[in-house]
Formats: C-alpha cells, structure tokens, sequence
C-alpha cells in the first residue's frame, strides 16, 4: 500500500503552476499576534479550510517551531516533523501532512527549546526545501509564534502580507501595536491586515481598529486595513476539545460563515504582494542572515 509520502510526491511531479499572484506565484501570508492566547492559530486552520474550499491549494506552515500546535489542533499525529527535514533526515514532501478539506499542514516540533531559534545553515535548509514547493500551492499559510522573537519577525517580514490578530482586550491591542510598531521600524512593513478576534459585533471590531489606527497616526506611517473579525461563539472552544475545526464540525455556523467571508475577502483582495518587483517568500527568508 502506497503510503501518504509517495502520494504527495506524485502530487508534486503533477503540480501546476500556481495561480494566485503575480507572475502565477505563491502567495504568502503570516498570521501572527503581539501576544498568546487571541486565537491566531484557530484563525489561520479555519482560513486554510475556507481558502481550500475556494479552490485553492494552500500549505499551512507551523512557524511556531518551539511551541507547534496545530497537529493537535486537526488531529494529526505525525510521524516527522520539520525538525527532521532540518536535520536532513527527511525531505519536505516526506514530512507534509493531509488536513481537512485537503488542505497540506507542514508540522513543526513542540518542547524542543533549540528550535524556536534557527541557525543560519537551519535557515538556509529550510529555505532550499520550501522552495521546492513553490510551483505546487497558491497559498502558504504560515502560522508564527506569538510575540516578538527573531523568528517571528523573519517569518513576518518574508510573507508577502501581514496578518495581524488580536481581540478586544487592552493588553492585546497594546501587544499588538507593539509588534507592529517593530515591524514598520525594522523591517519597514508599511501595511498590516488587521483581524479583531472574539468580537461582539463588527462595530465592535471597527472601535478596535479606530483605536490602534489613531496611535499610528501620531507616530508611524503605517497602513492598517480592518480585514475583519470573528464573532464570540462558545462552539470555538468545543472545536478545540474535539480536535476537529469549527469550519468542519459546525459548517453552517455563523462563525463559520465569517471565516468563509475573511478567506473570500482576502482571496479577492491581494493587497501589497507578490510584487514581481519585490523578492518573493523565499529569496526574503534567505534575508535573515543579513539581519
């Protein structure tokens, strides 16, 4: 019996050129937040699951390569990891899993301290191996830590757009801005997707954005596009218990509705990247050398 690893290399041989973007290539996005616990990764699963329902080939990258949860989150158990793509153990396409609605999860280790940190030949490894992939998805997905590590920062400034996601509380939104903040000044991001998480309504939303909106203006000038918001809903949480998304356990849910609506928004709306003129997801992860 062919095993799940020889499938997904044929898949590979057969891959088309992708179809978003400029060029025909691969369009990156980074959903990452100031700080733990606003629901980035429930966000970034659901927005794969949306976005492959559109039609779309996506991978979803675990960037959180200390702290990985997104197997857990979909139920998978995976035998490798990209630590042993790191360490040359195996190939990319050996360490790839297949997720609800077909979408392709790229896992990432957890209680491993040494990975939450790359060294420059772990760095340039990985980037040769997610280059080999560049021609078979139209989206990469790329789920980093929380915070401001180096590694967030890189993983941020590689993806062609920044998706910022915070909820309604005060500490939230100051980490948030706090990231932002670092980002324009280091990396010089001008432009943000905002995503207000656990939101009551959308005015709600809006008063969040306005907020975080106001300080930019005193102080950067930065572009901060509301792209939308998730509403409260106690079936989240019986998602995450169930190890099942709650774009698959409740399909017809209005929270499911408003990830299909965010997938369908950013899959219409490419914002700043790829820019043809600008170097693309991997050329800018082999940056992080230089920084």
């Amino acid at each position: 019996m062919r095993d799940q690893a020889a499938s997904l290399r044929d898949k590979f041989k057969e891959a088309p050129p992708a179809r978003v973007g400029a060029g025909g290539s691969v369009r990156s996005l980074s959903f990452t937040s100031g700080k733990g616990g606003v629901g980035k990764t429930n966000i970034v699963i659901n927005m794969s699951i949306q976005l492959a329902k559109l039609g779309k080939k996506v991978l979803l990258l675990d960037a959180d390569l200390g702290l990985a949860n997104i197997d857990i989150m979909l139920n998978l158990v995976p035998q490798f990891t990209i630590e042993d793509v790191l360490t040359g153990k195996k190939e990319i396409n050996e360490v790839i899993q297949i997720g609800p609605a077909g979408i392709h999860v790229l896992p990432a280790s957890s209680g491993i301290s040494e990975m939450s940190e790359l060294t420059g030949d772990q760095q340039m490894s990985l980037i040769r191996e997610l280059s080999n992939l560049k021609d078979a998805y139209d989206y990469i997905l790329i789920d980093t830590g929380a915070g401001i590590a180096s590694s967030v920062l890189r993983f941020n400034a590689a993806a062609d757009e920044i998706c910022v996601v915070t909820n309604t509380e005060p500490t939230a939104m100051t980490d948030a801005y706090a990231l932002m903040k670092i980002m324009a000044t280091k990396y010089q991001v001008k432009r943000f997707n905002l995503i207000i998480n656990q939101a009551s309504s959308m005015l709600e939303a809006k008063g969040v954005h306005e907020k975080l909106v106001s300080v930019f203006n005193q102080f950067l000038p930065v572009e901060l596009i509301l792209t939308g918001f998730i509403p409260r809903d106690p079936n989240i949480s019986k998602a995450v218990r169930s190890q099942t998304p709650l774009s698959v356990l409740y399909p017809n849910s209005p929270t499911a509705k408003a990830f299909y609506l965010l997938a369908k928004h950013i899959d219409a709306n490419p914002g700043q990247g790829p820019d043809p003129d600008r170097p693309n997801f991997f050329q800018r992860l082999g940056l992080w050398k230089k920084r």
